[in-house]
């Protein structure tokens, strides 16, 4: 659909017009964060096609304006003002992480480094899930905000001043919503034949849902020898001598840390405290803002932590990671142990994850295709209650349950006949709106500014 809420970057103070019809301008910046929540790829076409749109927009707009039975009420405009907040928060989100995503180097599918992305920026496990859009729908929205409040921080905003500055622009919103829903919709008429070609036409295209497992983990470390240890503690404290000696810690970051993700977000004291003891978790907090920890031995290796910023309850951080890496000497040496945990993870999962992970026993629901292709041969024929392992990585053994399967369900025509009435409906809106644009478009003034 054409006129889906696009917002302007009302935050910057000066702005450059591409376009005018008749006096309602388009904006250079609206033009560049629908095309930015349209595609994160360079296209000038793309670009093209969304400013033809705009002008569609204003031109139904001039002719909204022009009725004089259509008008705007106070409770319209806060019940709007909410939807379209949210569309900025899920926006920002999606864009934010996606960038990230792509910036770091990781595969989509590692569910394992986009869990730690998305850990921060202080999500909560419950809407973490690689296999429910709703929920990826909601981290969106709890990223988006975090970053946009941010935003309006800085440029001494609130959100309600915000909305107040959009004013305007989101009375323009409901008025061309209201001129659809009152001249538009009610002409288009959708058809079971027309649904039901479209699924014949289009049914390959509608995904599969893939097999789906509910996943819960021990986490074994893997000890490694005094040699390995020393190793891992003499470049850690060179690299803390450079820092010391005033080097950039980012640049250092890049060049020696063993974690391509440098900046770990804001993170909460009771999720620090599932891997660090309580004096390190101090010595973290009592770091000045601006300044470093000295090197501190984690389960993944040796860390130093930039304080970012904190508050009494969250610290937002940086690090540098220098693993610990085993020998095939300490690995197999480890190996032993892990099997008879392993037999005991086959008649008591819990107690034995209680008595022996260092991590969360809960994974939660991961569609087959969200697993690591490294593990994906182990999950070849698995079923429910299945014990997966002992599988060594990154200096753990991995022992894992698949405490629920879904298999794979191909994409009914019951299932999606509600989502094939919006899309026919979006397409015939479009089709509408062209054709009062040329009906119109001679009758009002359209400028394109080069």
């Amino acid at each position: 659909m054409i006129f889906i809420i696009l917002f302007s970057d009302s935050l910057k103070l000066l702005d450059k017009v591409i376009a005018v019809v008749n006096d309602e301008p388009i904006f250079y910046s609206e033009l560049e964060e629908a095309y930015k929540s349209t595609t994160l790829q360079e296209n000038d076409s793309i670009k093209n096609e969304i400013l033809k749109n705009f002008i569609k927009q204003r031109v139904i707009l001039v002719l909204a304006k022009n009725d004089s039975s259509l008008s705007v009420s106070e409770e319209e405009f806060k019940n709007f003002s909410k939807n379209y907040i949210d569309n900025i928060y899920f926006q920002y989100g999606r864009i934010e992480i996606f960038n990230k995503i792509q910036s770091l180097g990781i595969n989509p599918n590692d569910t394992i480094e986009i869990r730690k992305i998305l850990k921060s920026y202080e999500i909560p496990d419950s809407l973490i899930s690689f296999s429910d859009p709703e929920l990826a729908n909601k981290v969106f929205l709890f990223v988006g905000k975090k970053i946009f409040d941010e935003e309006l921080k800085r440029n001494n905003l609130t959100i309600k001043e915000f909305i107040e500055n959009q004013r305007e622009f989101i009375k323009k919103q409901i008025l061309i919503q209201k001129f659809i829903s009152k001249y538009i919709v009610p002409e288009i008429t959708i058809t079971e034949d027309e649904i039901r070609n479209f699924y014949e036409i289009h049914k390959d295209s509608f995904p599969k849902q893939p097999n789906i497992y509910y996943l819960e983990q021990i986490v074994i470390p893997v000890p490694a020898s005094f040699e390995q240890e020393e190793k891992a503690y003499d470049k850690i404290k060179g690299v803390y001598k450079r820092l010391q000696k005033g080097e950039n810690f980012e640049k250092l970051a890049k060049k020696f840390s063993d974690d391509s993700i440098i900046e770990l977000g804001w993170l909460k004291k009771n999720y620090l405290s599932q891997f660090l003891s309580q004096d390190l978790i101090l010595e973290i907090f009592s770091t000045p803002k601006g300044s470093w920890t000295r090197p501190i031995r984690t389960p993944l290796g040796y860390n130093i932590f930039k304080i970012d910023d904190k508050s009494s309850d969250s610290v937002k951080i940086s690090h540098i990671l220098i693993k610990v890496k085993p020998s095939k000497e300490d690995i197999e040496k480890a190996r032993e142990k892990v099997l008879v945990i392993l037999e005991n993870a086959k008649k008591n999962f819990e107690e034995t994850a209680k008595e022996n992970s260092f991590a969360p026993t809960e994974i939660g629901y991961v569609p087959e295709n969200a697993i690591p292709n490294d593990l994906k041969p182990y999950f070849k024929d698995v079923k429910e209650n299945s014990i997966i392992g002992h599988i060594y990585k990154d200096g753990f053994y991995l022992i894992l349950r698949v405490k629920q399967f879904i298999p794979e369900k191909i994409t009914k025509y019951e299932d999606v006949i509600e989502q094939i009435k919006f899309i026919l409906m979006n397409k015939k809106i479009e089709e509408k709106i062209s054709d009062i644009y040329e009906k119109n478009k001679n009758k009002v003034l359209i400028k394109i500014y080069k």
